[in-house]
């Protein structure tokens, strides 16, 4: 199958490109950025393709007639949507309805990544078919794109509400530990909260689901993934520092109550039931334990890494 990837360079984006080459796949591997970030380790070209110049998009997605097309792309910053909302609903919500009307067009199948942000944490865990409550404006347009793309069709589609992610992101700064870790490296102390839970996944074992899902054409709707253990903000950091080999100390709990007036109102617990999916696909949720081990050290972090850390021993830099 020819599998169309849009938002390559994040995390999710990235790590889906190295799954679909890993099973067999040819890949079109689009970054929203105007300049596309190379993979690593040259597996795969990235074209830049930026959403706000849809009509290139078009173009490009009718000349290329993809079998498939996954949109990973998205602001997702709750800072940055609500700095600009208008320059993000473009990215969340309008790009978001088109793409899916282009995999309509093309007859391809369509994966759509939402968030467990459309919910507000009172009531975890939770379905797919539970009432939303987003509490954020990402939230909100998260939402809303949903209701979009399912509006368009309800054949070869799949909306996918996922969780936190673990990871390793092309970057070096997207995901928990790489943020944790970039933090220490600026003489920071991060602060973490010790009331704030969540059902984290790996961007690995997700990346491995939607091409499940691709594969299995006969899978459509809206869906739930998670690992399979919730944990605390805080206790998420504690276990990264144990990763990595640095003390405990070096983070500091706090909680959302004490921090309202700097975060504002966040999701205290969000959790998902993942039946009816869980029991139909063969991917297996993520272990706390296998998101831990699948992370690395950001390559920028090396130098400070070998001066800074507590332990050498609990981690060897694999680059």
């Amino acid at each position: 199958m020819k599998i169309a990837v849009m938002g390559s360079s994040g995390l999710l984006g990235s790590a889906v490109c190295r799954e679909v080459l890993a099973r067999g796949h040819k890949l079109l591997s689009y970054s929203n950025s105007n300049r596309a970030l190379p993979d690593p380790n040259g597996a795969y070209e990235t074209t830049s393709l930026p959403l706000g110049q849809f009509d290139a998009v078009i173009r490009e997605l009718f000349d290329q007639w993809p079998d498939a097309l996954v949109n990973c792309a998205a602001i997702s910053s709750p800072d940055l949507v609500d700095k600009d909302p208008q320059r993000a609903s473009l990215i969340n919500v309008d790009s978001a309805r088109r793409l899916a009307e282009v995999s309509s067009h093309l007859g391809a199948r369509h994966i759509h990544i939402s968030t467990d942000m459309v919910f507000d944490g009172t009531s975890s865990p939770y379905r797919s078919t539970d009432t939303t409550n987003p509490l954020s404006e990402y939230g909100r347009q998260k939402l809303e794109a949903e209701k979009q793309v399912l509006q368009v069709t309800d054949k070869d589609l799949v909306v996918l509400r996922i969780t936190l992610l673990n990871g390793n992101s092309p970057r070096g700064d997207r995901s928990p530990h790489e943020r944790i870790l970039s933090a220490l490296a600026n003489g920071q102390t991060p602060c973490l909260f010790t009331d704030e839970y969540r059902q984290t996944s790996s961007a690995e074992n997700v990346a491995q689901l939607i091409v499940e899902l691709i594969e299995r054409p006969n899978l459509n709707g809206l869906f739930h993934w998670a690992g399979s253990e919730v944990v605390s903000r805080y206790e998420l950091g504690r276990k990264i520092l144990q990763r990595f080999g640095f003390k405990e100390d070096r983070i500091e709990p706090s909680t959302l109550l004490k921090s309202i007036d700097r975060v504002g109102s966040r999701p205290a617990r969000l959790t998902f039931e993942l039946a009816p999916l869980e029991s139909k696909v063969k991917t297996r949720p993520a272990t706390l334990e296998q998101q831990l081990e699948e992370m690395h050290l950001p390559a920028s972090l090396y130098y400070w890494f070998r001066q800074h850390v507590d332990d050498p021993s609990c981690y060897h830099p694999r680059f």
